[in-house]
């Protein structure tokens, strides 16, 4: 084989690498934003929280029986009231954690599997959540499927 063609295979091969690499590298980003959201749920942190999103985020929760996108919890809500919506949540006692069990993300998709824990009726919640990341924050976040234990 003459030089110029193996050349121009080890820099294919290479610009895919890189290409496959900045792919998987922006899906970790998107993940990255989805563990951080979580986190400040988790902490109780209105602040952090409502900065982790958009200012028009919108999340909808779906029941065993219902199509999806499922029912609004705070959809087309304006800032304000998306942050009385979240600082009162963040104010019931017990505040349920959220543990990330496993995470997949596709563009700006991340589907989560979650287990939530400190529920009011002491259950243990397992679920599969779908966040949606646009400029490094949450747009919309749907909670597919719940299972108590």
């Amino acid at each position: 084989m003459k030089p110029m063609p193996i050349l121009l295979v080890a820099l294919s091969a290479l610009s895919a690498g890189a290409a496959v690499a900045a792919i998987v590298a922006a899906d970790d980003a998107q993940e990255v934003v989805v563990r951080r959201y979580v986190q400040a749920w988790n902490d109780a942190d209105a602040e952090a929280f409502l900065a982790q999103a958009t200012a028009d985020a919108g999340a909808w929760r779906r029941g065993d029986d219902e199509p999806l996108p499922g029912q609004p919890l705070i959809a087309e809500a304006t800032p304000q009231a998306r942050s009385r919506y979240y600082r009162a949540a963040f104010a019931k006692r017990p505040h349920p954690r959220v543990e990330i069990l496993g995470l997949q993300s596709l563009d700006d998709m991340v589907v989560a599997r979650e287990r939530v824990t400190g529920t009011a009726d002491g259950k243990t919640v397992d679920g599969l959540t779908v966040y949606q990341v646009r400029n490094d924050k949450i747009c919309n976040v749907w909670h597919i499927k719940r299972r108590s234990r």
